[in-house]
Formats: C-alpha cells, sequence, structure tokens
C-alpha cells in the first residue's frame, strides 16, 4: 500500500491533499473525511466502518502525525479522536476501487457502496423540458 510523500491541509478548498509514493496524489474534501471518521466513538466496535451524516459543514483545524503511519484530524466540531491510517486514506481515495468517492461501509476489506445519504436526502431538481422541434 502507498504511503505518503506529502500531506497537506488546503484550508482555502477545504481539502486534505496527499501526494503517494507511487506517484498518485488524492485530494479528500474534509467533510467526506470526517464523515468516513473509523474510530470507536463514532464506529462503535462492529468490525465495519459506515458513512455518517455529520454535517456538510466539517472543516478541519489542523493536522497531528501519530508515528510514521498516520494522521489525527482536528475537526471545527470539536472532534479529534479518528486516527486516520495512510492506508484507510488511501482506500477513501476517488482512484482507489471502487472508483469515486465511497459511499455506504467497509466490510471485510471491500466497500459495500450505497448512494451518497446526504445528497440522495436533497429534493430532486426536474430540468425544463426539452422543447419539440416542428
Amino acid at each position: 500500500m502507498p504511503v505518503p510523500t506529502d500531506v497537506t491541509l488546503k484550508r482555502d478548498e477545504n481539502v486534505l491533499s496527499l501526494t503517494w509514493d507511487d506517484g498518485s496524489a488524492s485530494d479528500l474534501p474534509i467533510a467526506y473525511v470526517r464523515r468516513w471518521c473509523p474510530c470507536a466513538s463514532c464506529q462503535g466496535h462492529s468490525g465495519h466502518v459506515s458513512y455518517l451524516a455529520t454535517p456538510t459543514s466539517a472543516t478541519a483545524t489542523g493536522l497531528e502525525e501519530v508515528g510514521a503511519y498516520a494522521v489525527r484530524i482536528k475537526f471545527t466540531d470539536g472532534h479529534s479522536t479518528g486516527i486516520y491510517t495512510w492506508t484507510w486514506l488511501h482506500r477513501l481515495s476517488p482512484d482507489s476501487e471502487p472508483n469515486g468517492l465511497k459511499y455506504g461501509e467497509f466490510r471485510r476489506g471491500r466497500f459495500v457502496t450505497a448512494p451518497d445519504p446526504i445528497e440522495s436526502s436533497q429534493p430532486a431538481h426536474s430540468a425544463a423540458p426539452e422543447p419539440i422541434e416542428s
């Protein structure tokens, strides 16, 4: 599994940016990372990790290295107990299988995908009908 050569909190973009030793890069929205918090207070002790319905306005106030294997992120909602390993952050990357941002659950080493619960709870906007040509 790749390890990062650079980890940057881009506050102006609200993104955690990682450059990996395999040459790839990941820009993870902070709210997305917060919703995938792996800590026991967020996830319990069930053995799987679920996408949480935390506020979409989540931002980060700081990063703290945890050994040589992870980072702790301090969020504006006061949460700071999640330890995000390099492996976990790489799995959350849009370039990791399945491609794109992940929603649902992570069970037995793979994502069980579901629609984004935040997006799917928003009212649908119907497009204006196409004009009929005569």
